[in-house]
């Protein structure tokens, strides 16, 4: 069977994820360098990772995707389940308490939830009538997210909040009947954003260079005021409901869509203030200008951004990164393995793995549109959005264009569960590619 299919994949879906890899487990080794020549041994840890990522992708390549997608349900709730022990007995690395302990490795449930995730996002909108229940499709949709998003954000996590949040939206736009809701959610979404790196600039760089309130941001700003916003906002939305079902009236009907915009926006902004810590309200903000903490927040992009500069065109060479093996660059292993890429193989290195990763999304595309059923279309465009999503912040966390948020490098960044993560949707791309002229 096996045999049999990968007669039928585009070989650079099994290729591209193995180079990438290896690229990785390269500089995995390198990171692991210290001064007096010894290696730390993440690179073990790793290459233990990436046998069992490639075991489980061969099992996933033997057999049929829907067999995978008749149990999203079930995988999803174990996911859930998980994500709730997780919040009582799991361990707290990094300020996120999102991982379990499994002897010397550690296991972060909310990787593995972002394959189920896609799994029953496609099956759900596979079955979803493209006509009747427009909303109801919405709402259900927004639960499904609202589950694994919420669980996550209690941790807190950020960074793989956002991932979920490009799938879902990803996703959505091909297999909602209608999108007019994903453009509101994207819109909240930048709403919502204006509104915490507002408050993030004010609190956390203005106050503290200038040493002076301005009052209209301590209004809004402060807990009480947008959690007054939100709750007023939400107390319109039902009563315009309950007035639109009935005696429907046209100018309520075009606000509503805005004041639940405005209510959802202010809500996340009450609840980041209680739930954000200063270290993350301060990621937020450095990566709009490193210098605002130099020392803290700021220190990690400052040094990725020497160590890239300094790499040149061809590099420093293997193993001989400066940055890296002084110790300058912490998290270098996973948030910032491209910085040590660029710095020991220069910008030539650089845009070797930036080509790959690019070609690989081409691949991912051609699956996206040669997939002969509904729910193969839609993983794979969820795949895309997840993988896209890692790659653009990562990389944009060492240049300094995005947030720090810890999301590793697809197959490249030390990290166990993420890897098998990125493996098995490699291999789930991989069987709905072959599996193209059955279904």
């Amino acid at each position: 069977m096996l045999k049999e299919n990968l007669k039928n994949i585009n070989l650079g879906l099994i290729i591209i994820p193995l180079v990438l890899s290896v690229i990785g487990l390269i500089f995995i080794y390198s990171s692991g360098i210290i001064p007096d020549g010894s290696n730390t041994g993440q690179y073990i840890k790793q290459i233990i990772w990436m046998v069992a990522g490639i075991g489980l992708a061969i099992l996933i390549l033997s057999m049929d995707y829907s067999q995978l997608v008749e149990v999203a349900e079930i995988l999803f709730l174990i996911g859930i389940v998980v994500l709730l022990a997780t919040l009582v007995i799991g361990k707290t690395i990094r300020g996120a308490k999102s991982w379990f302990g499994v002897g010397g490795l550690g296991i972060q449930p909310s990787e593995i939830m972002k394959i189920f995730f896609i799994l029953l996002l496609a099956k759900f909108f596979s079955n979803a009538s493209p006509v009747e229940n427009k909303f109801r499709t919405f709402v259900i949709s927004i639960v499904m997210l609202a589950l694994p998003l919420g669980l996550i954000l209690l941790q807190p996590d950020l960074g793989t909040s956002l991932v979920f949040l490009g799938i879902y939206i990803v996703m959505s736009f091909l297999g909602m009947p209608d999108d007019r809701y994903i453009k509101y959610i994207m819109l909240t979404g930048l709403v919502t954003s204006i509104l915490v790196l507002g408050n993030a600039y004010y609190k956390f760089y203005f106050l503290e260079m200038f040493q002076s309130k301005i009052e209209l941001f301590e209004i809004i700003f402060n807990f009480n005021t947008m959690l007054i916003v939100a709750i007023s906002m939400f107390l319109y939305t039902i009563v315009a409901v309950v007035l639109e079902f009935f005696n429907p009236v046209e100018i309520i009907r075009k606000i509503l869509p805005f004041t639940v915009i405005a209510g959802i926006s202010f809500g996340v902004g009450a609840v980041s203030t209680v739930l954000l810590k200063p270290y993350q309200w301060k990621r937020l903000l450095v990566f709009l200008n490193p210098e605002f903490d130099r020392w803290g927040a700021g220190y990690n992009i400052i040094q990725s951004k020497i160590a890239i500069g300094s790499g040149g065109f061809a590099g420093k060479g293997i193993f001989r990164g400066t940055q890296n093996i002084l110790g300058f660059l912490p998290e270098k292993s996973t948030d910032f393995i491209f910085s040590i890429i660029s710095e020991e193989s220069g910008f030539l290195g650089g845009t070797i793995v930036i080509a790959l990763f690019c070609i690989y999304f081409l691949y991912i595309l051609r699956t996206v549109s040669n997939a002969n059923d509904k729910e193969g279309m839609l993983i794979s465009a969820g795949i895309l959005g997840m993988f896209f999503i890692h790659f653009l912040v990562n990389i944009g966390m060492t240049l300094g264009t995005a947030p720090v948020t810890g999301l590793p490098l697809p197959f490249v960044s030390y990290g166990g569960s993420s890897y098998l993560t990125f493996i098995i949707a490699a291999a789930l791309l991989a069987n709905i590619h072959s599996r193209r002229f059955v279904h």
